[in-house]
């Protein structure tokens, strides 16, 4: 073996599998490099050259954590979006007419606090470059909150608490547009009031929703049991 074939195994055992302590740390960075970049510009923008450089890091890394682009790309929405869904999960297993307050402050912290998120899924939906993203981002994203709010509220009808009239399915669109609408639309409503929008302003409004809505949808019966 000469001197440049021992180079070479050296780059090679150089790049390959992390050890096991690195290995995390190596994924959560990628992810956030990304999650950055995917909030500046656009996806179609993004090569995974560009991730790997600005992680310092190579695109093999990517390859090897992710399989390509698009992996990481969900793995990056993926660490903001979870934690709302398991929220959401939680409340659909053993719901009370309480929970739908939290579901306002969910959607309200999650936007408050990661505003790139609702700039990449809105940027994403408008577009139609990438329908397979799309697609990922509304089963992964809406599809699932939908699912486990309708299931929360037909849970909670079948119990007694919630009006017999009222369509559980409608019902959850009404809600999912109380808690979308103020966050999509704030740069709008920042032109309608003159209340700083900020945490303090979304748990007010979150209160505000809630009263209205269970004023609205609950029985007599419940009522009378509180």
């Amino acid at each position: 073996m000469d001197n440049n074939d021992s180079k070479d195994v050296t780059v090679v055992r150089h790049i390959g599998r992390p050890t096991k302590s690195s290995d995390t740390n190596i994924r959560q960075h990628l992810m956030t490099v990304a999650f950055e970049l995917f909030a500046k510009h656009e996806y179609n923008q993004i090569s995974t050259r560009k991730i790997a450089a600005a992680a310092n890091t190579t695109p093999a890394m990517i390859r090897y954590y992710f399989q390509n682009k698009e992996g990481l790309f969900h793995a990056a929405m993926e660490q903001y979006r979870q934690p709302m869904v398991d929220v959401l999960r939680k409340n659909a297993t053993n719901p009370s007419l309480e929970k739908l307050h939290d579901i306002f402050i969910l959607f309200y912290t999650a936007v408050q606090e990661n505003q790139s998120l609702h700039h990449i899924i809105k940027r994403n939906m408008i577009s139609d470059d990438n329908p397979q993203i799309k697609a990922h981002i509304i089963k992964e994203g809406p599809q699932r909150s939908f699912k486990y709010i309708k299931t929360m509220l037909t849970k909670l009808q079948a119990k007694g608490d919630i009006k017999p009239e009222l369509d559980p399915e409608l019902l959850t669109i009404q809600i999912l547009s109380l808690c979308i609408y103020p966050c999509a639309f704030k740069p709008l409503i920042k032109q309608l009031i003159t209340t700083d929008i900020d945490m303090q302003f979304y748990r007010r409004l979150a209160q505000q929703n809630y009263t209205l809505l269970i004023n609205s949808i609950r029985t007599k019966q419940y009522h009378e049991e509180i």
